[in-house]
C-alpha cells in the first residue's frame, strides 16, 4: 500500500506539469481578431513613414526589444544599430508587391517583394521577410530579412 501511495505521490508532479502546459497552449493558439490583424497594415505603414523620414525615436516605438535584421548586402544588426541606421533611409521610399502573410498564434510573418528608391530612383529590389508579434496590446516589428532579386542583379 506504502508502495502505491508513493507511486501516485511521484506522478502527481509530472500530472500537474503536463496538465499546465496543456491550458498555456491552448490559450496561446487563440486566433487573433481581424480588427488586431487590420492594425498590422496601420504598423507596416508607420514602420514604412518611420524609415522614410529618418525617425529613429518612431521606428524605437514600433520595433520590439528583440529586434533583428538581415540585410541583403550581409549585415545583420539588432535594435541598438538599427536605430542609428535609420537615418540612412531619410528620403528613401519602398514600393511593397507580391505580399502575403501567415498567422501564428500572435506571430505574423509577411513575405513579399520590396522595390527600394532614392529620388525617384530604384536604388534595391529584394524578396523579404517581416515578423511582428502582437504582445503588449499592439503589434512590434521584430525581423526583417532581404535577399536581392535575380532580376535587380540582372539590371546592373
Amino acid at each position: 500500500m506504502l508502495k502505491l501511495y508513493n507511486m501516485k505521490r511521484s506522478t502527481l508532479p509530472f500530472l500537474l506539469l503536463f496538465f499546465l502546459i496543456s491550458i498555456n497552449s491552448i490559450c496561446q493558439s487563440k486566433r487573433l481578431s481581424a480588427r488586431v490583424l487590420k492594425q498590422l497594415d496601420v504598423a507596416e505603414k508607420d514602420m514604412v513613414n518611420a524609415m522614410s523620414n529618418g525617425d529613429s525615436a518612431a521606428f524605437k516605438r514600433i520595433a520590439g526589444y528583440d529586434y533583428l535584421d538581415i540585410n541583403a548586402n550581409g549585415t545583420k544588426m539588432t535594435l541598438k544599430p538599427m536605430l542609428i541606421d535609420v537615418l540612412n533611409f531619410k528620403g528613401a521610399s519602398v514600393n511593397f508587391s507580391e505580399q502575403s502573410q501567415r498567422v501564428y498564434g500572435n506571430f505574423v510573418l509577411k513575405n513579399g517583394r520590396a522595390k527600394f528608391y532614392f529620388g525617384g530612383q530604384q536604388v534595391g529590389e529584394v524578396f523579404y521577410t517581416q515578423g511582428w508579434v502582437y504582445r503588449d496590446k499592439k503589434w512590434q516589428f521584430v525581423h526583417w530579412q532581404g535577399t536581392i532579386t535575380k532580376d535587380f542583379l540582372q539590371k546592373k
